[in-house]
């Protein structure tokens, strides 16, 4: 049947699935028709028709603008045929196709053939106040069509003598279709067919094509809508209760899924719940999950949308119809949430210039216009994210729009430990995870990231685990974090004297926090293991997300800097020293010692130093720093000399055990330490 043609020449395919639309379309319209009064629009009624009849006797006498909405592409013209098919009217005629001529519209047709225009793509390429003035003078009844009436631009909605909305698609509209193509019920609906109210007409095409029997096409039918409702489900999606680190992103969210269950129930009204959050944090804190979860908790449809995806067509007409569908696709699954990601990418018309201007004005317009467009009835919630709220439009955050602005921050060592908890449950029920993880360690190890890094940490542990054959082990996530190479070889070939060096230098970062106030609880892992990123040597430590630091905490952090400098010298002597600790860039112990020095003494208020911070130092200070930095450090650097020749013993255990082993974790050093101090 594929491609064959009918004695008209049109395609017998086309002709199938045109009259499936029709259909459709057909009872949509009865529906919609029997909450409209139509009576009293024309002198001397209607004389009792009803139904189709009576539209087409309203087009017929009254010649209006009639608005029509659907969500259905070009349902005006559907409306058009079927009331042609009264005999009230002649064929429908597009606009703006046949305009070409120039021609008013009144010398092109008859009195009785409909003018259609559809908004369903970008407004008519004809000048608006031509096109408008031809439809204040024309003597036909007009279509206007559109998804919304405010996708419609103003001019022309403003002229409508009256807006027919055709109900989405339902259960009924299916099964009424169904019965006629089919000749049979669908049969009887239950609490698992709820799948039925979100089939569309394009869902029967196929299996009328082919020929297919009631029993098959059913099967089908319900197969592409379950499989679409499954794209727009979050079942899969977290709980609120295993999301952590939100802060107050999470109180904001319990009330929205409070709201939304009392709106369902009936309990308030669905205008009364708020419909718009801008979720601002850094990438990967989970503002996706969070919507996610919110969608799972209310028992509601998920859409996802994308400000990039929007933008990825060829021009702003497809650009804008892009958003549009987006907005009608939630509304179709409502209540839904409808979540917009990299919302920031649309832009603020504040920094837009040039061609910038001319191209993402309209686009910032329009998403603007949808976001208005809900009415109180409408049970859509728009979520969106962006990492840099700055480049959101101001008028997108204003009330009634996005305008409930909600921070999720970095998640805190106490969250990224319940975080790797949740992550580490899977292969925990499948027995493949080691009884030894510490999770507080490993959350230590992890602070200053995000939840999807975590997620990515246990995906590779899991990778390298498998590798090994063995469960997954502490010593794996470990790895992960400080990016350990999963091959031996990097491509660096380090001679023996070099590897002592480095075990000696390493030793000493690790001796001073196994002395230090931590008593080298902090201390997760050390190693001498070249890394395809250059470095060669590398200590671990876990940090505590403390709100504060006091002067003893500056100190240590610049003696642990400076120890494995200090080490090397109390073992080869001054003129043994390396550059391990001082290479000349930015990022060496040295030069991180003499920051950490400057900023203690002269931007903390501690070290003995003014009461003063200034943005800029004045000429008399930014002399006297540098001198008071100076000191400081040799005082420090003395004083780790007389320490490691005071610890020689369990210096020299520590870089004896590095060499043997290449790694070692904070636990197998601070038993190593309580040996050598027994």
């Amino acid at each position: 049947m594929n491609g064959q043609k009918g004695d008209d020449g049109v395609s017998t395919v086309a002709s199938l699935d045109h009259d499936i639309a029709r259909r459709w379309c057909r009872v949509q319209l009865d529906q919609a028709l029997e909450g409209v009064e139509l009576e009293h629009r024309v002198p001397g009624g209607l004389g009792g028709a009803a139904g189709l009849e009576a539209l087409g006797l309203y087009l017929e006498r009254a010649r209006p603008v009639l608005l029509v909405e659907s969500d259905q592409p070009y349902a005006e013209h559907l409306v058009a045929e079927l009331v042609a098919e009264t005999g009230r009217l002649g064929p429908p005629h597009a606009i703006p196709a046949l305009l070409s001529g120039g021609a008013g519209l009144a010398a092109r047709f008859g009195r009785r053939q409909v003018l259609v225009i559809s908004f369903h793509e970008p407004p008519p390429p004809e000048d608006d106040l031509a096109l408008l003035h031809r439809l204040d003078t024309t003597d036909n009844p007009v279509l206007l069509g559109c998804r919304s009436r405010f996708d419609v631009p103003e001019g022309y909605r403003q002229r409508a003598n009256l807006v027919l909305t055709l109900p989405a698609g339902s259960g009924e509209t299916f099964a009424r279709v169904f019965g006629e193509l089919w000749g049979q019920s669908p049969g009887e609906t239950g609490t698992g067919e709820a799948w039925r109210d979100f089939v569309l007409p394009t869902d029967l095409q196929q299996p009328r094509r082919l020929g297919y029997d009631a029993k098959a096409a059913l099967t089908y039918i319900r197969r592409r809508a379950e499989a679409r409702l499954r794209n727009v489900a979050a079942d899969d999606a977290p709980r609120l209760e295993d999301l952590h680190g939100l802060g107050e992103a999470r109180l904001i969210a319990q009330d929205l899924i409070r709201d939304i269950h009392l709106a369902r129930d009936g309990r308030i009204r669905w205008d009364e719940v708020d419909r718009g959050l801008l979720l601002v944090g850094a990438p990967g804190t989970g503002k996706t999950t969070l919507a996610r979860a919110i969608a799972r908790e209310c028992g509601i449809k998920f859409i996802v949308a994308s400000a990039t995806r929007w933008q990825a067509v060829e021009n702003l007409g497809q650009h804008l119809a892009a958003i549009k569908a987006s907005f009608a696709e939630a509304r179709r699954h409502q209540p839904a949430i409808l979540f917009i990601d990299e919302i920031d990418s649309i832009g603020n018309r504040e920094r837009f210039s040039g061609s910038e201007a001319t191209y993402q004005t309209p686009v910032v317009n329009t998403l603007l216009e949808q976001l208005d467009g809900f009415g109180p009835r409408d049970r859509v919630f728009v979520i969106a994210a962006t990492n840099h709220v700055e480049m959101v439009d101001p008028a997108l955050r204003r009330a009634g729009r996005l305008d409930q602005v909600v921070e999720v921050p970095y998640p805190t060592v106490q969250a990224l430990a319940a975080i790797y908890t949740y992550h580490l449950r899977p292969y925990r029920e499948a027995d493949r995870l080691d009884d030894g993880i510490d999770v507080d360690e490993l959350a230590g190890l992890s602070f200053g990231l995000t939840g999807a890094d975590v997620e990515f940490f246990v995906r590779g542990a899991a990778r390298r685990a498998r590798r090994r054959r063995a469960r997954m082990g502490q010593a794996d996530l470990v790895a992960e974090i400080l990016r350990k190479p999963r091959a031996g070889a990097t491509g660096h070939r380090i001679d023996a004297d070099t590897r002592r060096r480095l075990a000696v230098h390493e030793a000493g970062h690790a001796l001073v926090r196994l002395l230090g106030p931590a008593q080298g609880r902090d201390l997760a892992y050390v190693a001498i293991t070249p890394r395809s990123d250059g470095r060669v040597g590398y200590v671990a430590a876990t940090v505590q997300d403390t709100v504060s630091a006091t002067s003893a905490d500056y100190l240590h952090e610049i003696r642990v800097l400076l120890a494995g400098r200090a080490a090397e010298e109390a073992t080869f002597g001054r003129d043994g020293v390396s550059t391990l600790a001082a290479d000349g860039g930015e990022d060496s112990d040295l030069a991180r010692a003499t920051a950490a020095a400057r900023f203690y003494l002269g931007a903390t208020g501690l070290g003995g130093g003014p009461l003063v911070w200034w943005k800029g130092l004045p000429a008399l200070a930014a002399r006297a720093l540098p001198e008071r930095v100076a000191r400081l450090l040799d005082e420090e650097y003395a004083r780790l000399l007389a320490t490691m020749r005071a610890h020689r013993e369990l210096l020299d255990a520590i870089g004896r055990r590095l060499l043997e082993r290449q790694e070692l974790t904070g636990a197998e050093l601070r038993r190593l330490a309580a040996g050598e101090r027994a």
